[in-house]
């Protein structure tokens, strides 16, 4: 039957266009004439809402497409739609989805000629942009239909998964490279949500394979960050980088073999700290005075010149380098041992120590912090912070007690309570 009406068809589509030309040639119209005419009979039929003769046209076109009749997969999909051909429709569409959403699925494609022409003009009018308000009327219209739940279901959930998952490509070095990304989250959680349900229902379909291997797993991995972000805005910026800037003031007290010959006292005290984080791994750099070290005697120096000592108010100073490790952050509170190499110099008795080792921990407090507005955007972070450093290592005086050179252990304490700006 399907022939004989493109037979018929075909016979009325030669007699409209043979007729005109013959006034001027006898030669036969091109296939490519007909494939035209049949594409503008087609339009006009389908603005007209004669679908007798849309049937008409659009089976001699598909008929040909092999041949070379510009038809192309999506028009096919399209016209099918517009002709209230839903099943056929959708088995259409369904497998051009597939194609993008199924990595294993590899089918023959077939070489389609497309055409720029009024029919595509109004095949595709509204289309574009393909926003989730026209993918909801498309799928109201089918919805309305008699075709079977399945379809309309599958048709909505492949509706949703054009506009949040898209394809995207560039050049590198001459090769182009092609990966897919989700492009719109509200979407994507009503992909996630009616994709969930069609699995459930249709165990069996081969696109709900599709759905609960691929297509879904992918999308649940991107939306999980957001759906945190609209409950926890700082979730996903724990265990994360920065740089900040933290300065101190502070109480210290040495110990060791050191305070044999030196006794300490804190004078003014001041600590300046700079920062740079990336994820848990933090790189800081320190320097800082505060104790006052005197010795306890003192005779000749080393050069045999009288040794002239400066105030017994000038405060050691100290320099350092660290890397800390995050082992618990949350929106109020992290934790941060460090470790490191520092040097110090005591000032008032002229000696400098030889490289120490050190250990510590920060508590952060944050007091404020400015929300992020989305996954990609950066918070500043004002923190209070609780520290603790023990220093240790040797000192070499260059004065001679009881006629020797002395080389003492030393320990030095901090505990600093800081304000700190974090760029977050």
């Amino acid at each position: 039957m399907v022939r004989f009406s493109a037979l018929v068809f075909i016979v009325l589509l030669l007699l409209g266009v043979s007729q005109p030309l013959a006034q001027e040639s006898s030669v036969q119209p091109s296939k490519r004439t007909l494939y035209l005419r049949a594409r503008d009979v087609l339009k006009t039929s389908l603005e007209t809402g004669d679908s007798e003769r849309a049937d008409q046209a659009f089976n001699y076109l598909k008929s040909n497409a092999k041949e070379g009749a510009p038809l192309t997969r999506f028009e096919e999909y399209l016209i099918n739609m517009e002709l209230n051909h839903f099943a056929q429709g959708i088995d259409i569409y369904a497998d051009l989805r597939r194609i993008m959403l199924d990595s294993t699925y590899k089918p023959e494609l077939e070489n389609r000629v497309a055409e720029k022409d009024p029919l595509a003009v109004y095949l595709y009018r509204d289309l574009y942009p393909f926003t989730l308000q026209k993918a909801d009327s498309l799928s109201a219209r089918v919805d309305s239909s008699d075709v079977s739940d399945e379809y309309k279901k599958l048709y909505r959930v492949l509706l949703y998964s054009e506009i949040a998952i898209v394809w995207m490509s560039d050049n590198f070095f001459g090769r182009t490279i092609h990966w897919k990304q989700v492009n719109d989250t509200t979407s994507a959680g009503l992909l996630l949500d009616h994709g969930k349900k069609f699995v459930d229902t249709y165990p069996v379909s081969p696109y709900a394979r599709v759905l609960d291997e691929q297509t879904l797993p992918y999308v649940e991995k991107v939306m999980k960050p957001l759906r945190d972000f609209r409950v926890d805005p700082f979730k996903h910026k724990y265990y994360t980088g920065g740089l900040g800037l933290y300065l101190y003031k502070w109480l210290g007290f040495l110990s060791g073999e050191i305070t044999d010959y030196m006794d300490d006292k804190m004078g003014s005290s001041f600590m300046g700290e700079l920062t740079a984080r990336y994820r848990r791994i933090s790189l800081n750099l320190f320097w800082a005075y505060g104790i006052i070290s005197v010795p306890k005697a003192y005779s000749i120096a080393d050069s045999d010149m009288e040794r002239t000592y400066m105030s017994d108010e000038t405060e050691d100073e100290s320099w350092g380098l660290s890397i800390g490790v995050t082992v618990f952050d949350s929106r109020y509170v992290r934790v941060e041992p460090f470790l490191g190499i520092s040097e110090t110099d005591y000032v008032t008795a002229d000696v400098v120590s030889d490289m120490e080792y050190l250990v510590g921990n920060n508590l952060d407090v944050r007091l404020l912090a400015s929300t992020p507005k989305d996954l990609s955007s950066s918070s500043y972070v004002l923190n209070l912070r609780l520290k603790y450093m023990l220093q240790f290592g040797t000192a070499y005086d260059r004065v001679i007690y009881n006629g020797n050179k002395k080389t003492v252990n030393a320990l030095r304490h901090t505990f600093g309570l800081g304000l700190g700006f974090e760029f977050w």
